[in-house]
């Protein structure tokens, strides 16, 4: 199956939460790194939240993320998925797995106790809630830059494209690859873009998708299932 640029995209934006070798100490010399390790530590300590992606070059939304833990610690939360004309939903209410497909007549229900069912919290986090939805990849980072904007600041970083083009090969030849994190004032990220240019067969293309976070700790009372 052909990789997908959202598919490729997203691997490297989950890949952020790896360590790489010597940690902070190998980094530190980064300009913005800092500020980017402090923003996936608020992104974690989050309470609930809301995430979607965006294709740049159609204004699709291709994810959307929404979620929260409830009092016992255990995560609540609705995600959507979307690619070509397939749309993947989950709803999870921190009990009980409730998924479907775009056309389908009903959902499907996974309970406690079932071989396929699972269950999230702060310790065994589910991915969207975890330090790599902010991107950063510091192994591979080349240049780095920091500008203040109106509502913080935002800090872009260019890798060595040698570093991803096996994982995005299917793509074409990677030719520059870049990631801007928009942080408020407070130090949390709002925003985050990530563009890539390729060659394939002679033909340049570009895979450009932001990533859009808000109502954090703003979502009051449970997670419903919507009506989809």
């Amino acid at each position: 199956m052909a990789l997908s640029a959202l598919g490729a995209l997203i691997s490297l934006l989950l890949a952020a939460c790896l360590p790489g070798f010597g940690g902070d100490f190998v980094y530190k010399d980064i300009e913005g790194y800092s500020e980017v390790v402090n923003a996936k530590k608020l992104y974690t300590g989050l309470n609930s939240g809301h995430f979607y992606m965006q294709d740049n070059s159609t204004g699709e939304i291709t994810l959307e993320y929404l979620f929260k833990y409830r009092d016992d610690d255990k995560l609540a939360y609705f995600c959507m998925s979307s690619e070509k004309d397939t749309e993947v939903y989950e709803y999870h209410n921190g009990s009980e797995i409730n998924r479907k497909n775009k056309g389908d007549a009903r959902w499907q229900f996974i309970a406690q106790g079932s071989e396929d069912y699972y269950v999230y919290d702060r310790k065994n986090r589910h991915p969207y809630t975890d330090e790599g939805v902010i991107s950063m990849n510091a192994y591979a980072v080349t240049d780095s830059k920091v500008e203040e904007t109106d509502s913080g600041k935002r800090i872009t970083f260019y890798y060595n494209c040698e570093e991803f083009k096996e994982a995005m090969s299917e793509l074409g030849e990677l030719k520059s690859f870049e990631c801007s994190v928009w942080l408020d004032k407070n130090g949390y990220c709002y925003r985050l873009d990530q563009k890539g240019v390729f060659d394939k067969v002679g033909e340049e293309s570009v895979s450009d998708y932001s990533m859009f976070i808000d109502k954090m700790n703003e979502i009051e009372g449970d997670i419903k299932r919507p009506e989809v």
